[in-house]
């Protein structure tokens, strides 16, 4: 009955995907709310249920405040934000000092005091949707971030919008105002340094901006670290209403009384220096009188950040990919920007519909949720950059962890989410660890683990070497990529280093020694079964490559070993009714959630009687938030969870791997984005949050609904 009940709610859910995205509604609680997602430098969140329940933060959690407000028949409602001060949410991080100004207007008086209703929140892969009653009007704020993998002009622009619709409830006619304000802490790290602050016209659009006035780009690298270079811009698409840098105390008070603000606050100066903007309480604003409204009414700002350079690469700075030649302007891409915008709801419609209804497919309206919730957490943890020769890098940050760029262990879990929509960006995950471990700096007969400290790639980083780890990653990573193209060239270009990697894979993997697996932070571990299973099908993996490239020989060779070290493995590894966690440790298991790509590659080396004996025995030891990592502890990583339950034969197989994850995140009481490392006997967060690791959730929707064999051509 249960599973008749499941299969009808299945249709009538993917029944209501038949019109437009917008009539999906997300119903999981996230721990937070993205708002402006671009890169891991331009990313700010809401970290409660409600949009005016805290001032918007970072993904650290760190303030970067926004406030936003619509008076109705001069009665303001404040919409986004809060103007008092609440503690950092930085549940698992050691308490971090700084100085007591360091937040914006906490001690000034309190302007916004009422909030609109909150009537509704919608996560939507490309946007964040708030519904509101303002008295006898309807709100609705939509923060829109256009990463669409599947069209790079879109996801190199550092533009995003803010939407405002507003509609008479009672059919009569209404006086409506809007306020955005942004803080001058959107350009900064955490020290109150002096900022400049400017108005100005390029290219049709009318904007402000504000930037650091000392401009030490890419000087400082870390993981708890904000940008404090380049420029923040805020501009309306329509070039309507009032602009202006301003003491915000002032401009709250003037539009509550009056809808406007004072665009000559600083008199008529369109640059403006402030050496304390905390002190002087400064503020770049935007007001629009929408005049008497019924019918709904929109107007749009666009939210846009040129960090000049993004990326530091082994000495050499590079740009950001929307500006490979030095030669386009911020101001450009925003008005190219606004041009797209009336037609831009129906790409993203199609775009979040397609997902949407595919995950459905794939695991249920649950899984659905989680997708939608995950995608841009999972795309704006990197920046696009172009490499000195003009390639793509696609470059993550590794946030919460340690802040290293470009690690691979991180790139392998997050693979599916691109490998879904674009190869050219899953080969930019790859192509500068290629560059690298192909260069002078690198000396090692094993692959890297990353390339630096964001933003600075200057050559690994992390201290404790993860050489099969590593191998094996790169070995499946390049071989799913390799699949899904139209001729298996790129392997080709990179045949000797997947040649030595191969080998080590080859040589070592079979009784992997004391070394650290992905999951690093349960420290090493000898003869650890799921390590040496990477091994095995990375050898396959290549033996698949060799096949692809027309060598037979070194194909059928190294799938003989591979299938060799697969048996032995099978025998060593099996204890009564599962696979150990290392092949000597009687009494224990792990989550073997490497064998997936067995069946995502076809490679057939393990076989489907070890997955399925495997996934009865992990049911058996699931608790209320999921499935533990392995026997050692009661912690696991959310994205391994559902790499494991990809493997089941059956949609309400991988339910049941599925729905404890959902609930996780729905249930936990820590507000922060997305974790991946967390307990499961209690919904709370060990550590890592806002990471792109969360891109894994889609293997599922990846193995069920593959990218056709073409790519989109790079702009």
């Amino acid at each position: 009955m249960k599973k008749i009940l499941l299969g009808i709610a299945t249709l009538l859910c993917s029944a209501s995907l038949s019109g437009a995205p917008t009539d999906y509604q997300n119903d999981l609680r996230a721990p937070a709310y993205p708002l402006v997602t671009v890169d891991p430098y331009f990313s700010v969140w809401s970290f409660t249920d409600e949009a005016y329940g805290d001032m918007t933060r970072h993904w650290t959690g760190r303030k970067q405040p926004m406030l936003a407000a619509v008076r109705v028949d001069g009665v303001v409602y404040r919409l986004l934000g809060n103007e008092t001060l609440s503690p950092d949410p930085m549940r698992g991080r050691k308490p971090r000092k700084q100085p007591s100004a360091a937040f914006y207007n906490d001690q000034g008086p309190v302007v916004f005091d009422a909030a609109a209703t909150q009537v509704g929140v919608n996560v939507l892969p490309t946007s964040t949707v708030y519904d509101f009653e303002c008295g006898p009007v309807r709100v609705e704020m939509s923060f829109v971030a256009p990463l669409l993998l599947d069209d790079i002009e879109y996801l190199a622009r550092p533009v995003n919008y803010v939407s405002f619709k507003a509609e008479s409830i009672d059919k009569k006619k209404h006086d409506v105002q809007l306020y955005y304000e942004v803080s001058p802490r959107i350009a900064v790290n955490i020290e109150v340094v002096p900022v400049v602050m400017e108005s100005g016209a390029a290219d049709g659009v009318k904007y402000l901006r504000v930037g650091t006035h000392d401009q030490k780009v890419l000087e400082v690298r870390g993981d708890d670290r904000r940008i404090d270079w380049g420029y923040f811009y805020m501009a309306p698409v329509s070039g309507k209403g009032t602009l202006a840098m301003t003491k915000a105390e002032v401009a709250r008070k003037s539009f509550t009384s009056s809808g406007k603000v004072d665009g000559k606050y600083f008199g008529k100066n369109k640059l403006v220096a402030s050496a304390n903007f905390v002190t002087e309480d400064a503020a770049l604003v935007w007001c629009m009188d929408l005049g008497k409204v019924r019918k709904e009414e929109e107007e749009v700002l666009m939210l846009a950040y040129d960090d000049i350079y993004s990326i530091k690469f082994l000495g050499t700075p590079l740009r950001p990919f929307w500006n490979a030649d030095g030669k386009n302007t911020i101001t450009k891409e925003m008005a190219k920007a606004a041009k797209a915008w009336p037609k831009l709801g129906d790409r993203l419609s199609a775009f979040d519909h397609r997902l949407l209804e595919e995950a459905q497919a794939s695991g249920g309206k649950e899984y659905a949720d989680l997708c939608a919730t995950a995608y841009r957490q999972a795309v704006a943890a990197h920046k696009l950059v172009a490499s000195p020769e003009g390639k793509m890098y696609f470059i993550s940050k590794e946030n919460f962890s340690n802040g290293c760029a470009g690690t691979v262990d991180v790139t392998y879990p997050s693979i599916p989410l691109f490998l879904r929509y674009n190869t050219e960006i899953a080969k930019a995950l790859v192509e500068f660890i290629f560059d690298y471990a192909e260069g002078p700096k690198w000396n090692k007969i094993w692959a890297p683990h990353d390339v630096g400290v964001y933003p600075d790639a200057y050559g690994q980083h992390y201290g404790d070497w993860m050489p099969l780890e590593e191998c094996g990653n790169m070995l499946l990573l390049t071989a799913a990529i390799v699949k899904q193209c139209p001729d298996p060239s790129f392997a080709q270009l990179h045949w000797a280093s997947l040649t030595k990697w191969a080998l080590y894979a080859l040589s070592y993997g079979r009784d992997p020694e004391n070394q650290l697996c992905t999951d690093d932070f349960a420290g090493k571990m000898a003869r650890n079964v799921n390590l040496s299973a990477k091994s095995i099908l990375g050898v396959a993996a290549y033996a698949m490559m060799a096949r692809q490239l027309g060598k037979a020989d070194e194909a059928k060779a190294f799938m003989d070993y591979a299938v060799d070290m697969a048996r032995d493995w099978k025998a060593r590894a099996f204890e009564e009714d599962h696979y150990r966690l290392a092949f000597d440790a009687e009494d224990t298991w792990s989550q073997k959630y490497n064998l997936v790509w067995d069946k995502v590659l076809g490679l057939n080396v393990f076989g489907d009687a070890v997955v399925s004996t495997e996934l009865k025995y992990y049911l058996r030891k699931q608790n209320p938030y999921g499935v533990p990592l392995d026997s050692r502890m009661g912690y696991t990583k959310t994205d391994w969870i559902l790499w494991t339950g990809a493997m089941a034969p059956s949609v309400e197989e991988f339910r049941k791997f599925m729905l404890p994850v959902y609930r996780f995140y729905n249930d936990t009481p820590d507000r922060i984005p997305m974790g991946d490392w967390v307990n499961t006997d209690v919904p709370t967060f060990v550590g890592m949050q806002a990471r792109s690791v969360v891109g894994g959730f889609f293997m599922k929707l990846y193995i069920d609904h593959p990218l056709t064999p073409t790519a989109p051509k790079r702009r």
